[in-house]
């Protein structure tokens, strides 16, 4: 009976640590759990995206808005009074600089040349505050316009840079590319076929607006049997691709009244001196050596590739260069007799280097102008010679860029 007892008393005492280790067990589960619960708690609210991270960057999101929002009805205010003096309202970053100067929401009243530094903190770059014309498309823009000619911003890199349309308006992104606005009105006059109510870009109406484009060139910067089509080698892979992006560059010219195009040819900040060199990104800036030792196809490739947001880029088309020749006739740029030999850089010119570069064997070397003591470089009739992009050169006593 005694053993018994004692059995019974084991087993009871076994059962009891057994309960005790049990919960012991699970107290340190809790406790683990617990602690991992924690540190999840602490990650969302500290974490690179927990929560008090995203509220201050949604603070800061809101504070950026708020100073860029006052900014852009300080612009408003004054291209409202420009227009009402009878001005065109155009905007540069100059003149940004000038609007927020002392603003209180402008760190120290001080704006920058290209940024302005909100009192909270934010850099608020100028070609952001520009405002929308009309429905021309590209971004908010203040851009100078007309009933018949609506120029706009291909995206939020871009900002005016110089003129206006009576001299020739010029805009630049933020790598320093520059285009010019070649400015084609949008009236009766021009439209005189497919007229000015153009909705439906059909194929056929599609070729009243060229047929009317061509027609508005006129004889004197276009031959009447030459016409844009497709060739083996032109840079685009068959007909169709080419006369889809004919047919974007036809609409879009319609719609906005123009088209952009580099202020200078394209070029490169690299010297290529052969067929096999590096092809480099081309750039549309002043001193650029001129894309040299390229075949069409490079060359269109590399002009695609500078497209900007919903824009196409492209080398121009046969209609666009006859356009840009009306445009700087219209502009008081006659072509003397139809000859244009002291506009380009023909074999017949001779003009007098006076800055820039030149190269005299196709592109392997050039030489800067300002490096030379006294002498300028004058080019001889019937030589050849490269320049690189934006040089100026003088020629019977006037001077004008190449």
């Amino acid at each position: 009976m005694e053993k018994l007892k004692r059995n019974k008393e084991c087993a009871k005492n076994k059962k009891k640590n057994r309960q005790k280790g049990i919960t012991l067990i699970a107290l340190v589960i809790t406790i683990i759990v617990l602690l991992i619960l924690a540190a999840v708690s602490i990650a969302t609210l500290t974490g690179e995206n927990g929560i008090l991270s995203k509220a201050n960057t949604v603070k800061e999101e809101t504070q950026r808005e708020d100073a860029k929002e006052q900014a852009k009805l300080d612009i408003a205010a004054y291209v409202t009074d420009e227009l009402a003096k009878g001005g065109d309202g155009s905007i540069t970053n100059e003149i940004i600089k000038g609007i927020l100067t002392g603003k209180d929401y402008v760190k120290d009243g001080n704006p920058g040349d290209e940024s302005f530094e909100s009192t909270t903190g934010q850099e608020i770059p100028y070609s952001e505050l520009y405002g929308k014309i009309g429905d021309t498309g590209g971004t908010e823009g203040s851009l100078p316009s007309t009933e018949n000619t609506k120029p706009y911003l291909p995206s939020s890199e871009f900002s005016q840079k110089e003129g206006d349309l009576s001299t020739g308006l010029v805009i630049q992104d933020k790598a320093g590319n520059s285009y010019v606005w070649i400015e084609v009105p949008k009236t009766e006059t021009v439209y005189a076929t497919a007229k000015l109510d153009i909705t439906d870009f059909s194929t056929e109406n599609l070729k009243k607006i060229e047929t009317d484009l061509q027609n508005y060139v006129g004889e004197s910067y276009r031959k009447t049997n030459y016409e844009d089509k497709w060739y083996e080698g032109c840079g685009l892979k068959d007909e169709t691709e080419y006369t889809e992006l004919k047919n974007k560059m036809i609409k879009s010219v319609y719609e906005n009244g123009g088209f952009w195009i580099g202020q200078y040819e394209m070029g490169t900040e690299t010297l290529r001196t052969s067929k096999d060199a590096e092809l480099t990104d081309p750039v549309c800036k002043e001193g650029a050596y001129p894309y040299n030792f390229v075949t069409c196809k490079q060359a269109q490739e590399k002009a695609s590739s500078m497209k900007s947001g919903d824009y196409e880029s492209s080398l121009m088309f046969g209609i666009q260069w006859d356009l840009v020749m009306k445009y700087i006739a219209i502009k008081g740029e006659k072509v003397p007799d139809g000859d244009c030999t002291s506009w380009g850089n023909y074999s017949n010119a001779t003009f007098t280097v006076t800055k820039g570069k030149y190269s005299t064997d196709s592109g392997k070397t050039f030489k800067d102008v300002t490096e030379e003591t006294e002498q300028k470089y004058t080019k001889l009739e019937n030589k050849s010679v490269l320049l690189t992009t934006g040089a100026e050169v003088e020629e019977s006593g006037n001077k004008r860029k190449k």
